[in-house]
């Protein structure tokens, strides 16, 4: 057996951002001051197990923050990782047995979080920053683009295809991740047996002073394996399920 794992992806700060990043961190997802931000995307969804990445700003700090989940959990489990940047999931359809799965999922889905936190105020929706995503499959089939035509402003949950909320879950087997649409993406065409590294990036751009200054980009890795995830040394992550009803919060 296998195993993929390629590094996180490093932030880059541009000369012009109001924003410093640090090194990327594993585990509770923090903000700078050391408090840990809640993950609203819904219910049953955790803060633990996210490699993220605080940028200090004159003001408070913009986190950003990565992870991968079970899917509606049951029989999808478990999900593992590395503690670093990488995370171990299972090919095959979904067993959750939920009515409300997505047709044609699998196991696994991925988060992000995007906030601000100002001293004493905690964390909630940034304003002015805009964020796109990517996301890369085993056999070369990829969707999003991470160039700025392509970004789009962060709003609180939920989001869509075209929309990114500040906080969010995804499946690869939704709708808007299968079509092309040129000069974007080709086109995930996610199978759910397929083996291998599937790779996802944010990056998120600066817009308060009326210029897109970007802030950095993040990458995790998820290792899609066979009957068995292998544990990594961060220990099971085998969360609640993707959470559908989520909360607005405002800085």
């Amino acid at each position: 057996m296998k195993i993929i794992s390629l590094g996180a992806v490093v932030a880059a700060v541009t000369s012009g951002s109001a924003l410093a990043g640090t090194v990327d961190q594993f585990g509770t997802l923090t903000d700078g001051y050391g408090s840990g931000i809640s993950f609203d995307a819904g219910t049953g969804n955790s803060n633990t197990d996210f490699i993220y990445r605080n940028h200090a700003g004159n003001n408070g700090f913009l986190t950003m923050g990565l992870s991968t989940q079970t899917y509606y959990g049951g029989g999808n489990g478990p999900v593992t990782n590395n503690g670093v940047d990488t995370f171990y999931a299972q090919a095959g359809a979904d067993q959750s047995g939920n009515p409300s799965a997505t047709a044609g999922a699998g196991r696994w889905g991925f988060k992000w979080s995007v906030t601000f936190s100002e001293d004493g105020g905690g964390a909630g929706v940034p304003e002015d920053y805009y964020m796109a995503l990517r996301i890369e499959g085993p056999s070369g089939g990829s969707w999003g683009n991470l160039d700025e035509a392509y970004s789009s402003k962060l709003i609180a949950y939920p989001g869509s295809g075209t929309n990114y909320a500040n906080q969010n879950v995804w499946v690869p087997a939704y709708g808007f991740m299968q079509g092309a649409a040129p000069g974007a993406w080709s086109g995930l065409g996610y199978d759910f047996d397929e083996l291998g590294t599937y790779t996802v990036s944010i990056k998120v751009w600066d817009d308060t002073l009326g210029n897109m200054d970007e802030v950095g980009t993040l990458g995790m890795n998820i290792v899609v394996e066979g009957s068995q995830a292998v544990p990594g040394v961060g220990g099971l992550a085998a969360l609640g399920g993707l959470g559908l009803v989520g909360r607005r919060r405002r800085r």
